[in-house]
């Protein structure tokens, strides 16, 4: 995947004096600060659990992160197992669990490291949920894997959940670099993001870049970046129905915090 170049987060940066390249978000503290600022975010999890609900059996959840989504599936109170690549996001999973407030219910919980196009599972899974758009975060052969293990992993009447950010929403320019968003990130500290798309390569990066205050009215900086895959839902869907799935329902999803470099996003269930 050959990533956006970023011409406004570039600059912003060279304005902050921050002159080291963005780390990976899914790096260490890259993962603290995503943990932090999706924390709150309810987007697509009405719609993720209402679905969920109308499973049964145990529900395997891929790209879990630090569980924004799997919080929302505990209060059904059946097995889950998550599967995140990054292991500083799963042992931030793993403490919340613990806690009451976060698995009233005590559900059992199965953590996994380990990429989630590459791993194998024998079945028994009434519900896969993909959310967050992460699909994206795969090629194209990536892709293919993951929606081959994923026919393997469900049971007879099973479900996978899947979100998409439908990319034909957002066509324009060949190459376009967005408006830059500024929220506050608590009393000291604010953050930049910054999002940048490359249609003809099919790649789209987003800069998050936070700024933190010190005493006297200095500053730290820090950046991170992800890329992920620009595809349009007409080319997700041939492909998972090359892999022997189908999408049975399509069902929009509510952005809890409206943001133009968002819009169109849809939960799909699929399957067999």
């Amino acid at each position: 995947m050959n990533p956006a170049p970023d011409k406004t987060a570039d600059a912003i940066l060279r304005i902050l004096g921050h002159m080291d390249p963005p780390e990976d978000l899914y790096s260490v503290s890259g993962s603290r600060l995503y943990d932090q600022i999706t924390e709150n975010d309810l987007t697509e999890l009405p719609e993720i659990q209402a679905a969920a609900r109308r499973t049964t059996g145990p529900i395997l959840e891929l790209a879990a992160g630090s569980g924004r989504i799997t919080r929302a599936l505990l209060p059904l109170g059946r097995p889950v197992t998550a599967v995140d690549s990054s292991p500083e996001m799963l042992e931030m999973l793993r403490a919340k669990i613990r806690t009451m407030a976060f698995n009233p219910r005590q559900a059992e919980v199965e953590l996994l490291n380990g990429d989630m196009s590459r791993l194998e599972f024998d079945g028994g899974y009434g519900c896969v949920v993909l959310g967050a758009s992460s699909v994206t975060l795969l090629d194209r052969e990536e892709r293919r894997q993951l929606f081959r293990a994923v026919r393997t992993a469900m049971s007879p009447g099973g479900r996978f959940l899947l979100t998409v950010l439908n990319a034909d929403s957002h066509q324009g320019a060949a190459h376009y670099d967005g408006e830059p968003t500024v929220s506050a990130l608590g009393e000291d500290a604010f953050l930049i993001t910054a999002e940048s798309r490359d249609a003809v390569n099919g790649s789209r990066r987003v800069t998050m870049i936070h700024v933190r205050f010190n005493e006297g009215g200095t500053y730290r900086s820090s950046a991170y970046a992800s890329d992920v895959a620009f595809v349009s839902n007409a080319l997700i869907e041939e492909e998972i129905l090359g892999e022997g799935l189908k999408v049975l329902e399509r069902r929009p999803v509510r952005i809890a915090n409206p943001n133009p470099a968002l819009k169109d996003i849809e939960l799909w269930v699929c399957g067999l």
